[in-house]
């Protein structure tokens, strides 16, 4: 299933059936375009208390039935409980792990290159010992906040194609499958697809320049399949998938 991460953001979590906090943002690691956290904040009356969310913890099968609300598999104390964090970015390493041991899951920047190297899936809870802290590097330079990222441009070289307005997620592995550009002016203008997988189309993020770079060009970007984002979700077809891979 293709969700709209615009929308999931301002919904409200659901931890086993109990209404907890709300969806702020959520952050994907840039190089490998991984969603890897959920920021849940919880607007008090004197404060907001921001804490971070593991897409392993999303019921899956339950956001499929669900519209209004992410639901999720931890209980409502566990998320209460989690470690607060101001809402700065990028996130630190020292932020992500306490959050990560706060849930007993293993740090990604590990489990991945376990994975990759062994073909095995990522283990979860975590059974070892943590790193400490002074062992980190002070952040992931790739890690990227999607409330940061709406908006930017889309560049190819100096030429501007459009403007972001969202990005779409595959929760079936938790990757940013698709940008959502908004090619207007253009006569045939709306938001346009444009896959982060392709090779050809070299997608990245500069964050220096504020903007996504590409080596799609505009008329293959207007060529791509169009998005109704409205409802929060995406359905391809078989020819929309083969088009978006195609140019």
């Amino acid at each position: 299933m293709l969700y709209s991460m615009k929308y999931l953001m301002g919904l409200p979590f659901l931890c086993q059936g109990q209404g907890c906090d709300r969806c702020e943002d959520l952050y994907f690691e840039a190089g490998s375009w991984k969603l890897r956290h959920l920021v849940a904040v919880d607007d008090g009356f004197v404060f907001k208390k921001r804490s971070l969310v593991s897409p392993q913890s999303i019921d899956r099968a339950a956001l499929a039935a669900s519209r209004d609300s992410i639901p999720l598999t931890i209980s409502k104390h566990a998320l209460e409980s989690a470690p607060a964090f101001e809402g700065q970015v990028p996130l630190s390493r020292a932020v992500e792990l306490a959050a990560l041991d706060h849930y007993r899951l293993s740090p990604y920047w590990i489990s991945d290159s376990i994975e990759a190297s062994s073909g095995m899936e990522s283990g979860y809870p975590a059974d070892d010992a943590l790193p400490e802290e002074e062992d980190l590097p002070e952040v992931d330079p790739d890690l990227r906040s999607l409330k940061e990222l709406l908006g930017y441009e889309l560049r190819n070289g100096e030429n501007v194609l459009g403007e972001v307005r969202d990005l779409v997620l595959d929760l079936s592995d938790f990757t940013v499958a698709y940008v959502a550009v908004d090619t207007k002016p253009s006569k045939r203008g709306g938001l346009r697809l444009i896959a982060t997988g392709q090779e050809d189309v070299a997608l990245s993020v500069d964050a220096a320049s504020r903007c996504f770079r590409t080596k799609c060009s505009s008329y293959h970007l207007l060529e791509s399949p169009s998005a109704d984002l409205s409802e929060g979700r995406l359905t391809l077809g078989d020819q929309q998938k083969v088009d978006l891979s195609s140019y």
